[in-house]
Parts: C-alpha cells; sequence; structure tokens
C-alpha cells in the first residue's frame, strides 16, 4: 500500500516537473534568444570553415576526422576530439548549413537545453524537493560564463562533456537501484554516455571519479564493495580505455603539439610557480561565479601573471584557503554541499593546470560543468536564508540579462576583439586580434592609425620577453601594417618602411630563437619593405630566402623579379618569372612575364604573339627560349628543357 501511495504522489507531481522543465527551457532560450544571429567569431572560422573534412558526408571524410586530431589540417593542439568534429560536418554537409553559422547556434542551445534539463532532474533525485532543484537549475541555465561554451561554437565539446557526465551519472544512479536486465540496461547506456563524452572532450574522464566521490561522500564506504560501484566504474572505464588507445595512435602519427608560452605561461615557468599560479587562478574561477560581470575570450600574456608573492597573489591564494576550508567544514554540516563542491573541482581538475600545463592558462568554458555543483552549493546557502525565492529569482534575471549582452560580443571578430581588450587590457592577443578585426574592415587604409595603435599595444606587452619566449605572428602582422601605412602615404615618409624592416627582423630572430625554420612569411614582409625603400640587394636576398623555405609560393617570384626591375635587369627578372611559372604552374606569373616582355625588354619585338586565347609567349623568339630554359633550369625541370629546345 505504501509503494503504491508513493507512485501515486510522484505521479501526482509529474505535470509540475515537466512545466518546470518547460519553463527552465524558456529561460535558456530568452537569455540565448540573440545568440542565434552571432557570426564565426575567433577560433569558429578555423574549425568550421577551415575544416575540409566536414564538408561533405563521405567515409573518407569520416575517415579523416576519427584519424586525426580536432585541429587537423590547421595546426596542433594534442587533442582529439572526432564525435565533435563529426557534429560539424552534420551541420556543415547534412543539414546543409555550410559557413552559415544559425544552425551551429540552435545545435549548440538544443545541447545547452538538454543539460539544463539533466541538471534540474539530477538535483531532484539528489535534493528532493522542488524549489532548490528549480532555482540551481535556472542559474546555470543562464550564467554568463557559459556563453562561452553555447553561444561560440567551439564550446560545443563542452556541451557534449557535460551530456556524458550529467547523463552518464545519472544513468549509474538507475543502475545502482534497478536489478537484473534493467540494470544491465542502465549500465550499457552508461558507457554509451561515457564513449560520447570522451570522444567529443576528454575532460569527460572524469565521470568515474563523480561516481566513486559520490558513494563515498553520500554512502559509507563499504558500498564501494557493492555490486553497483564496481559495475559502473567497469560501464565507464572501458570506453575511456578505448580512447585513451585510438588518441595515443592519433597523436603519434601527428606533429608535435606547440603550447607556446604566451598562451600559458605556466607552461613555462618553474613547477611550484606554476601550480601557484594555477591556485591563483582557481580564485578568479571563484569570482566569476558569483560575480560575472567582466567576461574575456582570452587572458594570454601577461592577463595573468606569473606569481611572485605580490598581494594579490596573497588574497587570491587566502581566498582560494577559505573556499577549502568551508567546504572542510560541509562534511559534518552537509554532505551534499561537499559533494557539490568537489564535483565542481573534480570537473575543473583535468584542465585547471595542476596537474599538468594545457593549452591555456584560463578559459571561462571550462566552467561549463564546474559551476553545476559550485552554483548548487551557492543556492543551498541562499536558500536556508528568509525569502531567499526572492533573492535567487533577482539573481536569475540579472544573470539572463548579463548573457543576453554577452551574446552580442559573440557577433564578429571585431565585437569579440574589442570586448576583450576591454575585460583583459594586459592580454597581447586581445589586442592582437582587435589590430587584425580592424585592418580586415578597411580595406582602403583609412583606419591604419587605429590599427598600428593596437598593434603597438600588443608588442609593448610582448617585447620584454626574450626572443625564445616570444611568437612571431604580431611582429609579422605589425610589419604588414607599416607596410601599409607607408602605401597610405603614398611615399610621403620612409619612416613607417624602415619600421617594418625593423619589426619583420624581429620575427626572423624569434623564430630562430625557438629552434625552428624561420617562415617565408617573414622573409617576405621583409623583401617587401626594402623594395619600398628602394633597397634592391636587400629586397632580393629576402626574397631568395623566402623561397629556399617555400619553393611553391607565387609571391616571392614576384618579388625576386621586382629586385631585378629595380636593378634594370630586365632579363633576370624574366628568368626569375619563368622559373617561377614552372615550379608552381600558376598562370599569373606567365601573365607577370608576358606584360615584362611587352614593357620594352624584348628589344627585338617577337616575344609576344597573338594566340587563340589571346597574347602568348613565342618559344621560337630568342630572348623567349633563353629565358624559359634558364628558367627550367633553376626550377630543376629537364623535361621542359628538352621539349624547348635547350641547349645543353
Amino acid at each position: 500500500m505504501r509503494a503504491k501511495k508513493k507512485e501515486s504522489v510522484a505521479a501526482s507531481k509529474l505535470p509540475r516537473y515537466w512545466l518546470a522543465g518547460l519553463a527552465l527551457v524558456a529561460l535558456a532560450l530568452l537569455a540565448f534568444s540573440n545568440s542565434f544571429s552571432a557570426g564565426l567569431a575567433l577560433d569558429n572560422q578555423v574549425l568550421v570553415t577551415g575544416d575540409p573534412r566536414i564538408r561533405e558526408a563521405t567515409s573518407q571524410n569520416i575517415g579523416q576526422i576519427f584519424a586525426h586530431t580536432f585541429w587537423w589540417p590547421n595546426g596542433e593542439a594534442g587533442i582529439y576530439r572526432p564525435l565533435t568534429t563529426f557534429s560539424y560536418l552534420f551541420n556543415y554537409a547534412v543539414l546543409g548549413n555550410g559557413s552559415q553559422p544559425a544552425g551551429y547556434h540552435w545545435i549548440n542551445f538544443l545541447l545547452h537545453a538538454a543539460n539544463v534539463l539533466l541538471v534540474f532532474a539530477l538535483m531532484l533525485r539528489l535534493l528532493g524537493g522542488f524549489r532548490v532543484p528549480l532555482f540551481i537549475a535556472a542559474l546555470w541555465a543562464v550564467h554568463p560564463v557559459l556563453t562561452e561554451s553555447v553561444t561560440n561554437i567551439v564550446g560545443r565539446a563542452d556541451l557534449f562533456a557535460g551530456m556524458a557526465v550529467l547523463g552518464g551519472f545519472l544513468m549509474y544512479l538507475k543502475s545502482a537501484e534497478a536489478a537484473g536486465g534493467r540494470r544491465m540496461a542502465w549500465l550499457v547506456g552508461l558507457a554509451g554516455a561515457t564513449a560520447v563524452g570522451v570522444f567529443s572532450k576528454e575532460s569527460a574522464v572524469v565521470l568515474p571519479g563523480v561516481i566513486i566521490l559520490y558513494e563515498l561522500t553520500c554512502h559509507s564506504p563499504g558500498r564501494l564493495l557493492t555490486r553497483a560501484v564496481p559495475w559502473g566504474c567497469l560501464a565507464t572505464i572501458l570506453p575511456i580505455a578505448a580512447m585513451l588507445w585510438q588518441r595515443t595512435r592519433v597523436l603519434a602519427a601527428s606533429p608535435p603539439a606547440e603550447f607556446p608560452f604566451v598562451d600559458n605561461p605556466i607552461a613555462g615557468g618553474d613547477f611550484w610557480i606554476g601550480r601557484l599560479t594555477a591556485i591563483k587562478i582557481l580564485a578568479r574561477y571563484f569570482w566569476l561565479t558569483i560575480w560575472p560581470l567582466k567576461l574575456s575570450a582570452d587572458y594570454s600574456y601577461s592577463e595573468i601573471p606569473l606569481v611572485r608573492g605580490s598581494v594579490a597573489d596573497w588574497i587570491a591564494w587566502i581566498a582560494v584557503a577559505v573556499v577549502l576550508c568551508l567546504v572542510a567544514l560541509a562534511w559534518r554540516r552537509n554532505r551534499f554541499v561537499f559533494f557539490f563542491a568537489c564535483f565542481g573541482f573534480l570537473n575543473l581538475l583535468p584542465t585547471a593546470n595542476l596537474l599538468f600545463p594545457i593549452g591555456t592558462i584560463m578559459a571561462e568554458r571550462l566552467l561549463y560543468l564546474p559551476l553545476v555543483g559550485w552554483l548548487a552549493c551557492i543556492v543551498i546557502a541562499i536558500h536556508s536564508v528568509r525569502r531567499a525565492h526572492i533573492l535567487l529569482t533577482a539573481i536569475v534575471v540579472v544573470f539572463a540579462i548579463r548573457t543576453w549582452v554577452r551574446n552580442l560580443d559573440w557577433k564578429d571578430d571585431l565585437a569579440m576583439a574589442a570586448a576583450t581588450v576591454q575585460a583583459s587590457p594586459q592580454s597581447f592577443k586581445g589586442h592582437r586580434l582587435l589590430a587584425v578585426a580592424l585592418f580586415q574592415t578597411q580595406p582602403d587604409y583609412s583606419n591604419i592609425d587605429r590599427v598600428l595603435e593596437e598593434s603597438n599595444k600588443s608588442l609593448a606587452i610582448l617585447r620584454t620577453l626574450p626572443d625564445h619566449l616570444d611568437v612571431p605572428s604580431p611582429w609579422n602582422e605589425a610589419a604588414a601594417y607599416h607596410v601599409a601605412k607607408g602605401d597610405s602615404l603614398r611615399g610621403a615618409s620612409n619612416e613607417p618602411y624602415e619600421e617594418a624592416v625593423r619589426t619583420a627582423k624581429r620575427a626572423i630572430a624569434i623564430e630562430g630563437a625557438r629552434d625552428r625554420p624561420v617562415a617565408a612569411e617573414s622573409y617576405r614582409l621583409l623583401a617587401t619593405a626594402h623594395l619600398r625603400l628602394h633597397q634592391a640587394e636587400q629586397a632580393r636576398a629576402a626574397a631568395m630566402q623566402a623561397r629556399a623555405i617555400e619553393p611553391l609560393n607565387v609571391d616571392v617570384y614576384g618579388q625576386i623579379a621586382d629586385s631585378y626591375l629595380a636593378q634594370s635587369r630586365g632579363e633576370d627578372a624574366a628568368i626569375t618569372l619563368a622559373e617561377g611559372m614552372f615550379a608552381t604552374g600558376d598562370g599569373s606569373l606567365r601573365n607577370d612575364l608576358l606584360k615584362l616582355y611587352q614593357s620594352g625588354i624584348d628589344t627585338a619585338g617577337c616575344a609576344v604573339v597573338a594566340g587563340p586565347r589571346g597574347p602568348a609567349l613565342n618559344p621560337g623568339c630568342d630572348i623567349v627560349r633563353r629565358d624559359l630554359c634558364a628558367g627550367a633550369a633553376q626550377a630543376r625541370r629537364m623535361d621542359l628543357r628538352r621539349q624547348l629546345p635547350c641547349p645543353n
């Protein structure tokens, strides 16, 4: 009779739970309603529009997704997330979203909405009641920090991992109460959820830790030896082992991952300095949990400096110590508060730079799951206060408004870079991103002074670093901006070109200090600046260095030819263009060669003849045959020399 009465009471409450779930989804939809018009900002352009594997739903592309790392072929970060990439293929090729971002944003929101319902269901199961679980789910649903996982398309990995941990934990709880075939079904579901999570983002490996933490915290230690816990852990460990095996194979066949000091200074610092810095960052994560006013897409050097025992460092350490003491006190007073606090720590641990350095010193998307636990602690604490529902409702409204406003920053690179500079003024990358975005929006160079202002702020932050810790890209970009500045002055001043030479040389020095080949881009920029300064010999030397590094780059042949022309060496320029034409197969160099002959170096007037498709080279003309033969020799195309024919 009691069982039937209990079931009857639960059934009577079911409509209220469904209405609450719908209200939570509606609340999240309101907060993220303007996210669907956001663009492909920052890394989204590389991982969505720049990934050739997602453009067609073919077996070959699917194989490439599982055989390569997340950033392939655009870089290497040592991460393996094939299911996240596969979801982009689903958007791009199956749904036909292509480079239109709205469809990607809808998928992200639907995943987040599902996670909100999972949080609500989990809190109902663990805490009982109604109001506390509802407010926990509501606060988490609209927390502004979550925009970097929901509005940011690349944050989808966190959404999948969150779904795996939340859904997998619920399945474990179900399996612990079931028996026979039902238990096995829940365990199979748990294994499947774990597989989806770890193949979407590696941080989902915490799921077995969550299970053990729950059993140790909320039950007696002896329960670990019961049938439910070992079977639950086994269901999670098997897919984790499969992921680690496949990940090891893929990473072994990939170039080594690079973790630049400027992206995460912890990776280049002393062990204990790095760990103390990571603890300081924990304090910043705690602060963002309760006061998410200033949000940033980047915390690169030197927004978060390595600890040096400053007053700010000590304040952060003391804050973390106080939080840990409160968590320890919760062990005796409220085991669920202890569990939720540790749940947050556990889910942050793989990316907290405490165990090992990762590719970023700090990122708001890393708080997607930890916030579930920490917000649960906050709601439970506030709920003991009189009229707590009014205060919690006000917090939900404020958070939702802040989320709506934050979504506007994800409109495009320019909006996001401007917001990042405001929130993280000491981040070199924020100023660099703003300079790049400004430069791309005004191709006529009308805002070049504003571009250089932001670029110089970025370089001022980097200038204190030794070359081996610096990165060349901001210096190369600055060289390009100075060239653009000089061009906008139409020769009125050589100072911008001279500054371009200095910054390009700094980029070359940085690359040389990092024991890696210098990129051709640095030499191409140096050649361009020397050409503008009418320094033909220096320009040719730089362009030839670029050609040696990138012999298939079309631009370097044009630069070498221009440097020869500046020295009145027209036929040497023609030979260089012919070499480039044979080496690269690019038709634009052939057109440049035609124009060069027509400019007057062909004194016999026989180099260019009329062809069926317009002007054509005449191999019967002495100068053409001579230049083509020399160009083919320099390009090492002996087959073409035999066809011309050329003298031995």
